[in-house]
């Protein structure tokens, strides 16, 4: 580290060393400002689910005998003139099962579910 004086404050300077860095998606999603429309309000939501998840996986102990989890990834395709349709029918499935294995007994888990626009293929 260098330092140097600038109108007698002493700074600190760092370069950086690693290949890649990762950012906080909640830091991300801030970056751009004030968010303008509802949309934009979910996609920030979105933002934060995928850090508390990868929060929580971080946090989970590899070295137990059984982590019981699933992660499950697809893509399905909706005509516009459906969509409300298909969101109505997932959230009626969830709160099925919220509804289901909502209990107060045995081994919690915690379900995260993001369903958002693909946008351009990335294959």
């Amino acid at each position: 580290m260098a330092e140097r004086k600038v109108r007698g404050i002493s700074e600190g300077i760092y370069q950086a060393a690693a290949r890649s860095y990762w950012l906080s998606p909640r830091l991300v999603g801030r970056i751009g400002g004030l968010r303008r429309a509802r949309d934009e309000l979910s996609l920030g939501h979105l933002l934060d689910l995928m850090e508390e998840v990868q929060a929580d996986v971080a946090a989970l102990d590899r070295a137990a005998p059984e982590l019981p989890s699933i992660g499950v990834s697809g893509e399905i395709r909706v005509p516009a003139e459906r969509r409300q349709e298909f969101l109505a029918d997932l959230r009626t499935t969830l709160q099925e099962l919220f509804t289901r294995y909502g209990g107060a007994e045995g081994d919690a888990f915690k379900l995260a579910v993001a369903c958002y626009p693909k946008g351009e293929d990335r294959d």
